[in-house]
C-alpha cells in the first residue's frame, strides 16, 4: 500500500545515469584491453585501431565517471560529501558500497595518470599499474550492485548480465588465444572468472535483491532527514530516541487523480507521542505510489501538531522526514515500517533526533 519512492530530482537522474553509462564505458575499457593484450587483430581491424579505440574508451569512462561523481556530491538525497568521492569508506550513506566506488574511481585515476606519464615511468612501471584497470572493473560492478537505486529493475539486471557476459568472454578470448605455452595460468584465469561469476549470481537474491538491503546496506534515515535544510536555532527541548509506533494506514483516489495516503502513528514515547504523514502522487504499475507531494505532523498526544514539515527521502517503507516547531527547533524522524494492506495498519520503529 505504501511502496513509494521520493520524486527524484534532475540531479537523481544524471547521477544514475552517468553511473550506469560509466560503468558500460569501463566494461568496454577492460574488454577492449584484454584483447589488445591478446594481440587479435584482422585486417579490417588492425591493432593500432584497437589500441585507439581502447585509449578512447578509457578517456571517456574518466569523463562520465567525473560527471557522476560531481552530480552525486550535488544531489542533496544521500547527502554525499566531496570526501567522501575520495576516500573509501568514510561516508555516512552507504559506507562499504559507496567506499568501493570512491576506491575504483582512485584507481582509475592513477591509471589515467601513469599512463600520461608514461614515457617518464618506463614501460614496466606502467604496465604494473594498468594492471589495475582488471581489478578496478569487478569493484566498480559490486558498488553499482550495492549503491545504485535501480538494481531491481530489470533494464538493469540486463544491463550489468551484459557487462558481465563481455567481460568473461574477453577473458576467456585471451586464455584461449593469449597464453599458448602456460596451461596452469588458462586454468587459474577460466576458474577464477566462472567463480566470481557464480559468487556474484548466488549473492544477489539475499543482498541487493533483497527487501531490507536499503537497512542492510547502511542507508541511515535520520542522518538524510538531519543534513536537510536548516538546523536548529537552539538545543531542542527533545532528546534523541528511539521507540515502537502503531498506528493505522489509508489509501484514497484524490479529486485531482492523484492517490493520498495518510499514515496515522502513536509512539510509545510522551515527548514525541504522535506522528501524522500524508503522501501525494501518482500511482506505479504493480502497485505503490510515486511521491510528488507529502506532510508530516508530530508532537505530544495532547498537542499532536507540535512539528510540521515533508518528508526528505522515501524508499519503500522506510521513511525520513525533518520537522521544525514554532520557535525553531528541527528533527529529524527516520521511520520503517510493516504495513499490512488488508488490516489497514502499520507498525514499527521510530528514530527521533535534534537536527
Amino acid at each position: 500500500m505504501v511502496l513509494a519512492t521520493a520524486g527524484p530530482s534532475a540531479l537523481w537522474y544524471l547521477t544514475r545515469a552517468t553511473g550506469a553509462v560509466a560503468l558500460v564505458l569501463l566494461t568496454a575499457s577492460v574488454a577492449l584491453g584484454v584483447a589488445n593484450v591478446g594481440r587479435l587483430q584482422s585486417p579490417r581491424w588492425p591493432r593500432f585501431v584497437v589500441e585507439g579505440l581502447h585509449r578512447n574508451v578509457s578517456l571517456l569512462a574518466i569523463v562520465v565517471l567525473a560527471v557522476h561523481v560531481v552530480t552525486t556530491v550535488l544531489d542533496p538525497f544521500a547527502s554525499i560529501r566531496a570526501v567522501d568521492a575520495i576516500v573509501p569508506f568514510v561516508s555516512v550513506y552507504r559506507p562499504f558500497w559507496l567506499g568501493l566506488g570512491a576506491f575504483a574511481s582512485d584507481l582509475l585515476i592513477a591509471i589515467a595518470v601513469t599512463s600520461m606519464l608514461r614515457r617518464r615511468l618506463g614501460h614496466r612501471a606502467w604496465r604494473v599499474t594498468h594492471w589495475l584497470a582488471y581489478a578496478c572493473w569487478p569493484v566498480a560492478l559490486l558498488h553499482a550492485v550495492g549503491t545504485g537505486s535501480d538494481i531491481k529493475q530489470l533494464w538493469m539486471q540486463a544491463l550489468l548480465a551484459l557487462c558481465v557476459l563481455a567481460v568473461l568472454g574477453a577473458v576467456w578470448a585471451r586464455a584461449g588465444v593469449g597464453w599458448p605455452a602456460r596451461r596452469r595460468l588458462r586454468g587459474v584465469a577460466v576458474a577464477a572468472s566462472i567463480a566470481f561469476v557464480a559468487a556474484f549470481v548466488v549473492w544477489l537474491p539475499g543482498g541487493p535483491l533483497a527487501s531490507d538491503w536499503s537497512r542492510r546496506a547502511g542507508t541511515p534515515l535520520v542522518a538524510s532527514a538531519s543534513t536537510s535544510g536548516a538546523t536548529a536555532t537552539s538545543t531542542s527541548p527533545v532528546s534523541a530516541f528511539s521507540a515502537a509506533v502503531t498506528g493505522s494506514v489509508s489509501q484514497r483516489r484524490g479529486a485531482n487523480g492523484l492517490v493520498e495516503v495518510d499514515l496515522s502513528l502513536a509512539v510509545a514515547n510522551p515527548a514525541l507521542g504522535k506522528v501524522d504523514v500524508r503522501i501525494d502522487g501518482n500511482a506505479v504499475t504493480g502497485g505503490g505510489v510515486q511521491m510528488t507531494a507529502s506532510s508530516v505532523t508530530a508532537g505530544t498526544t495532547a498537542s499532536p501538531v507540535l512539528y510540521h514539515g515533508a518528508i526528505t527521502s522515501l524508499e519503500g517503507t522506510q521513511i525520513a522526514a525533518r520537522v521544525i516547531s514554532a520557535d525553531g527547533h528541527t528533527l529529524a524522524l527516520g521511520l520503517v515500517l510493516r504495513v499490512d494492506s488488508a488490516a489497514g495498519s502499520a507498525s514499527g520503529t521510530l528514530q527521533v533526533a535534534p537536527a
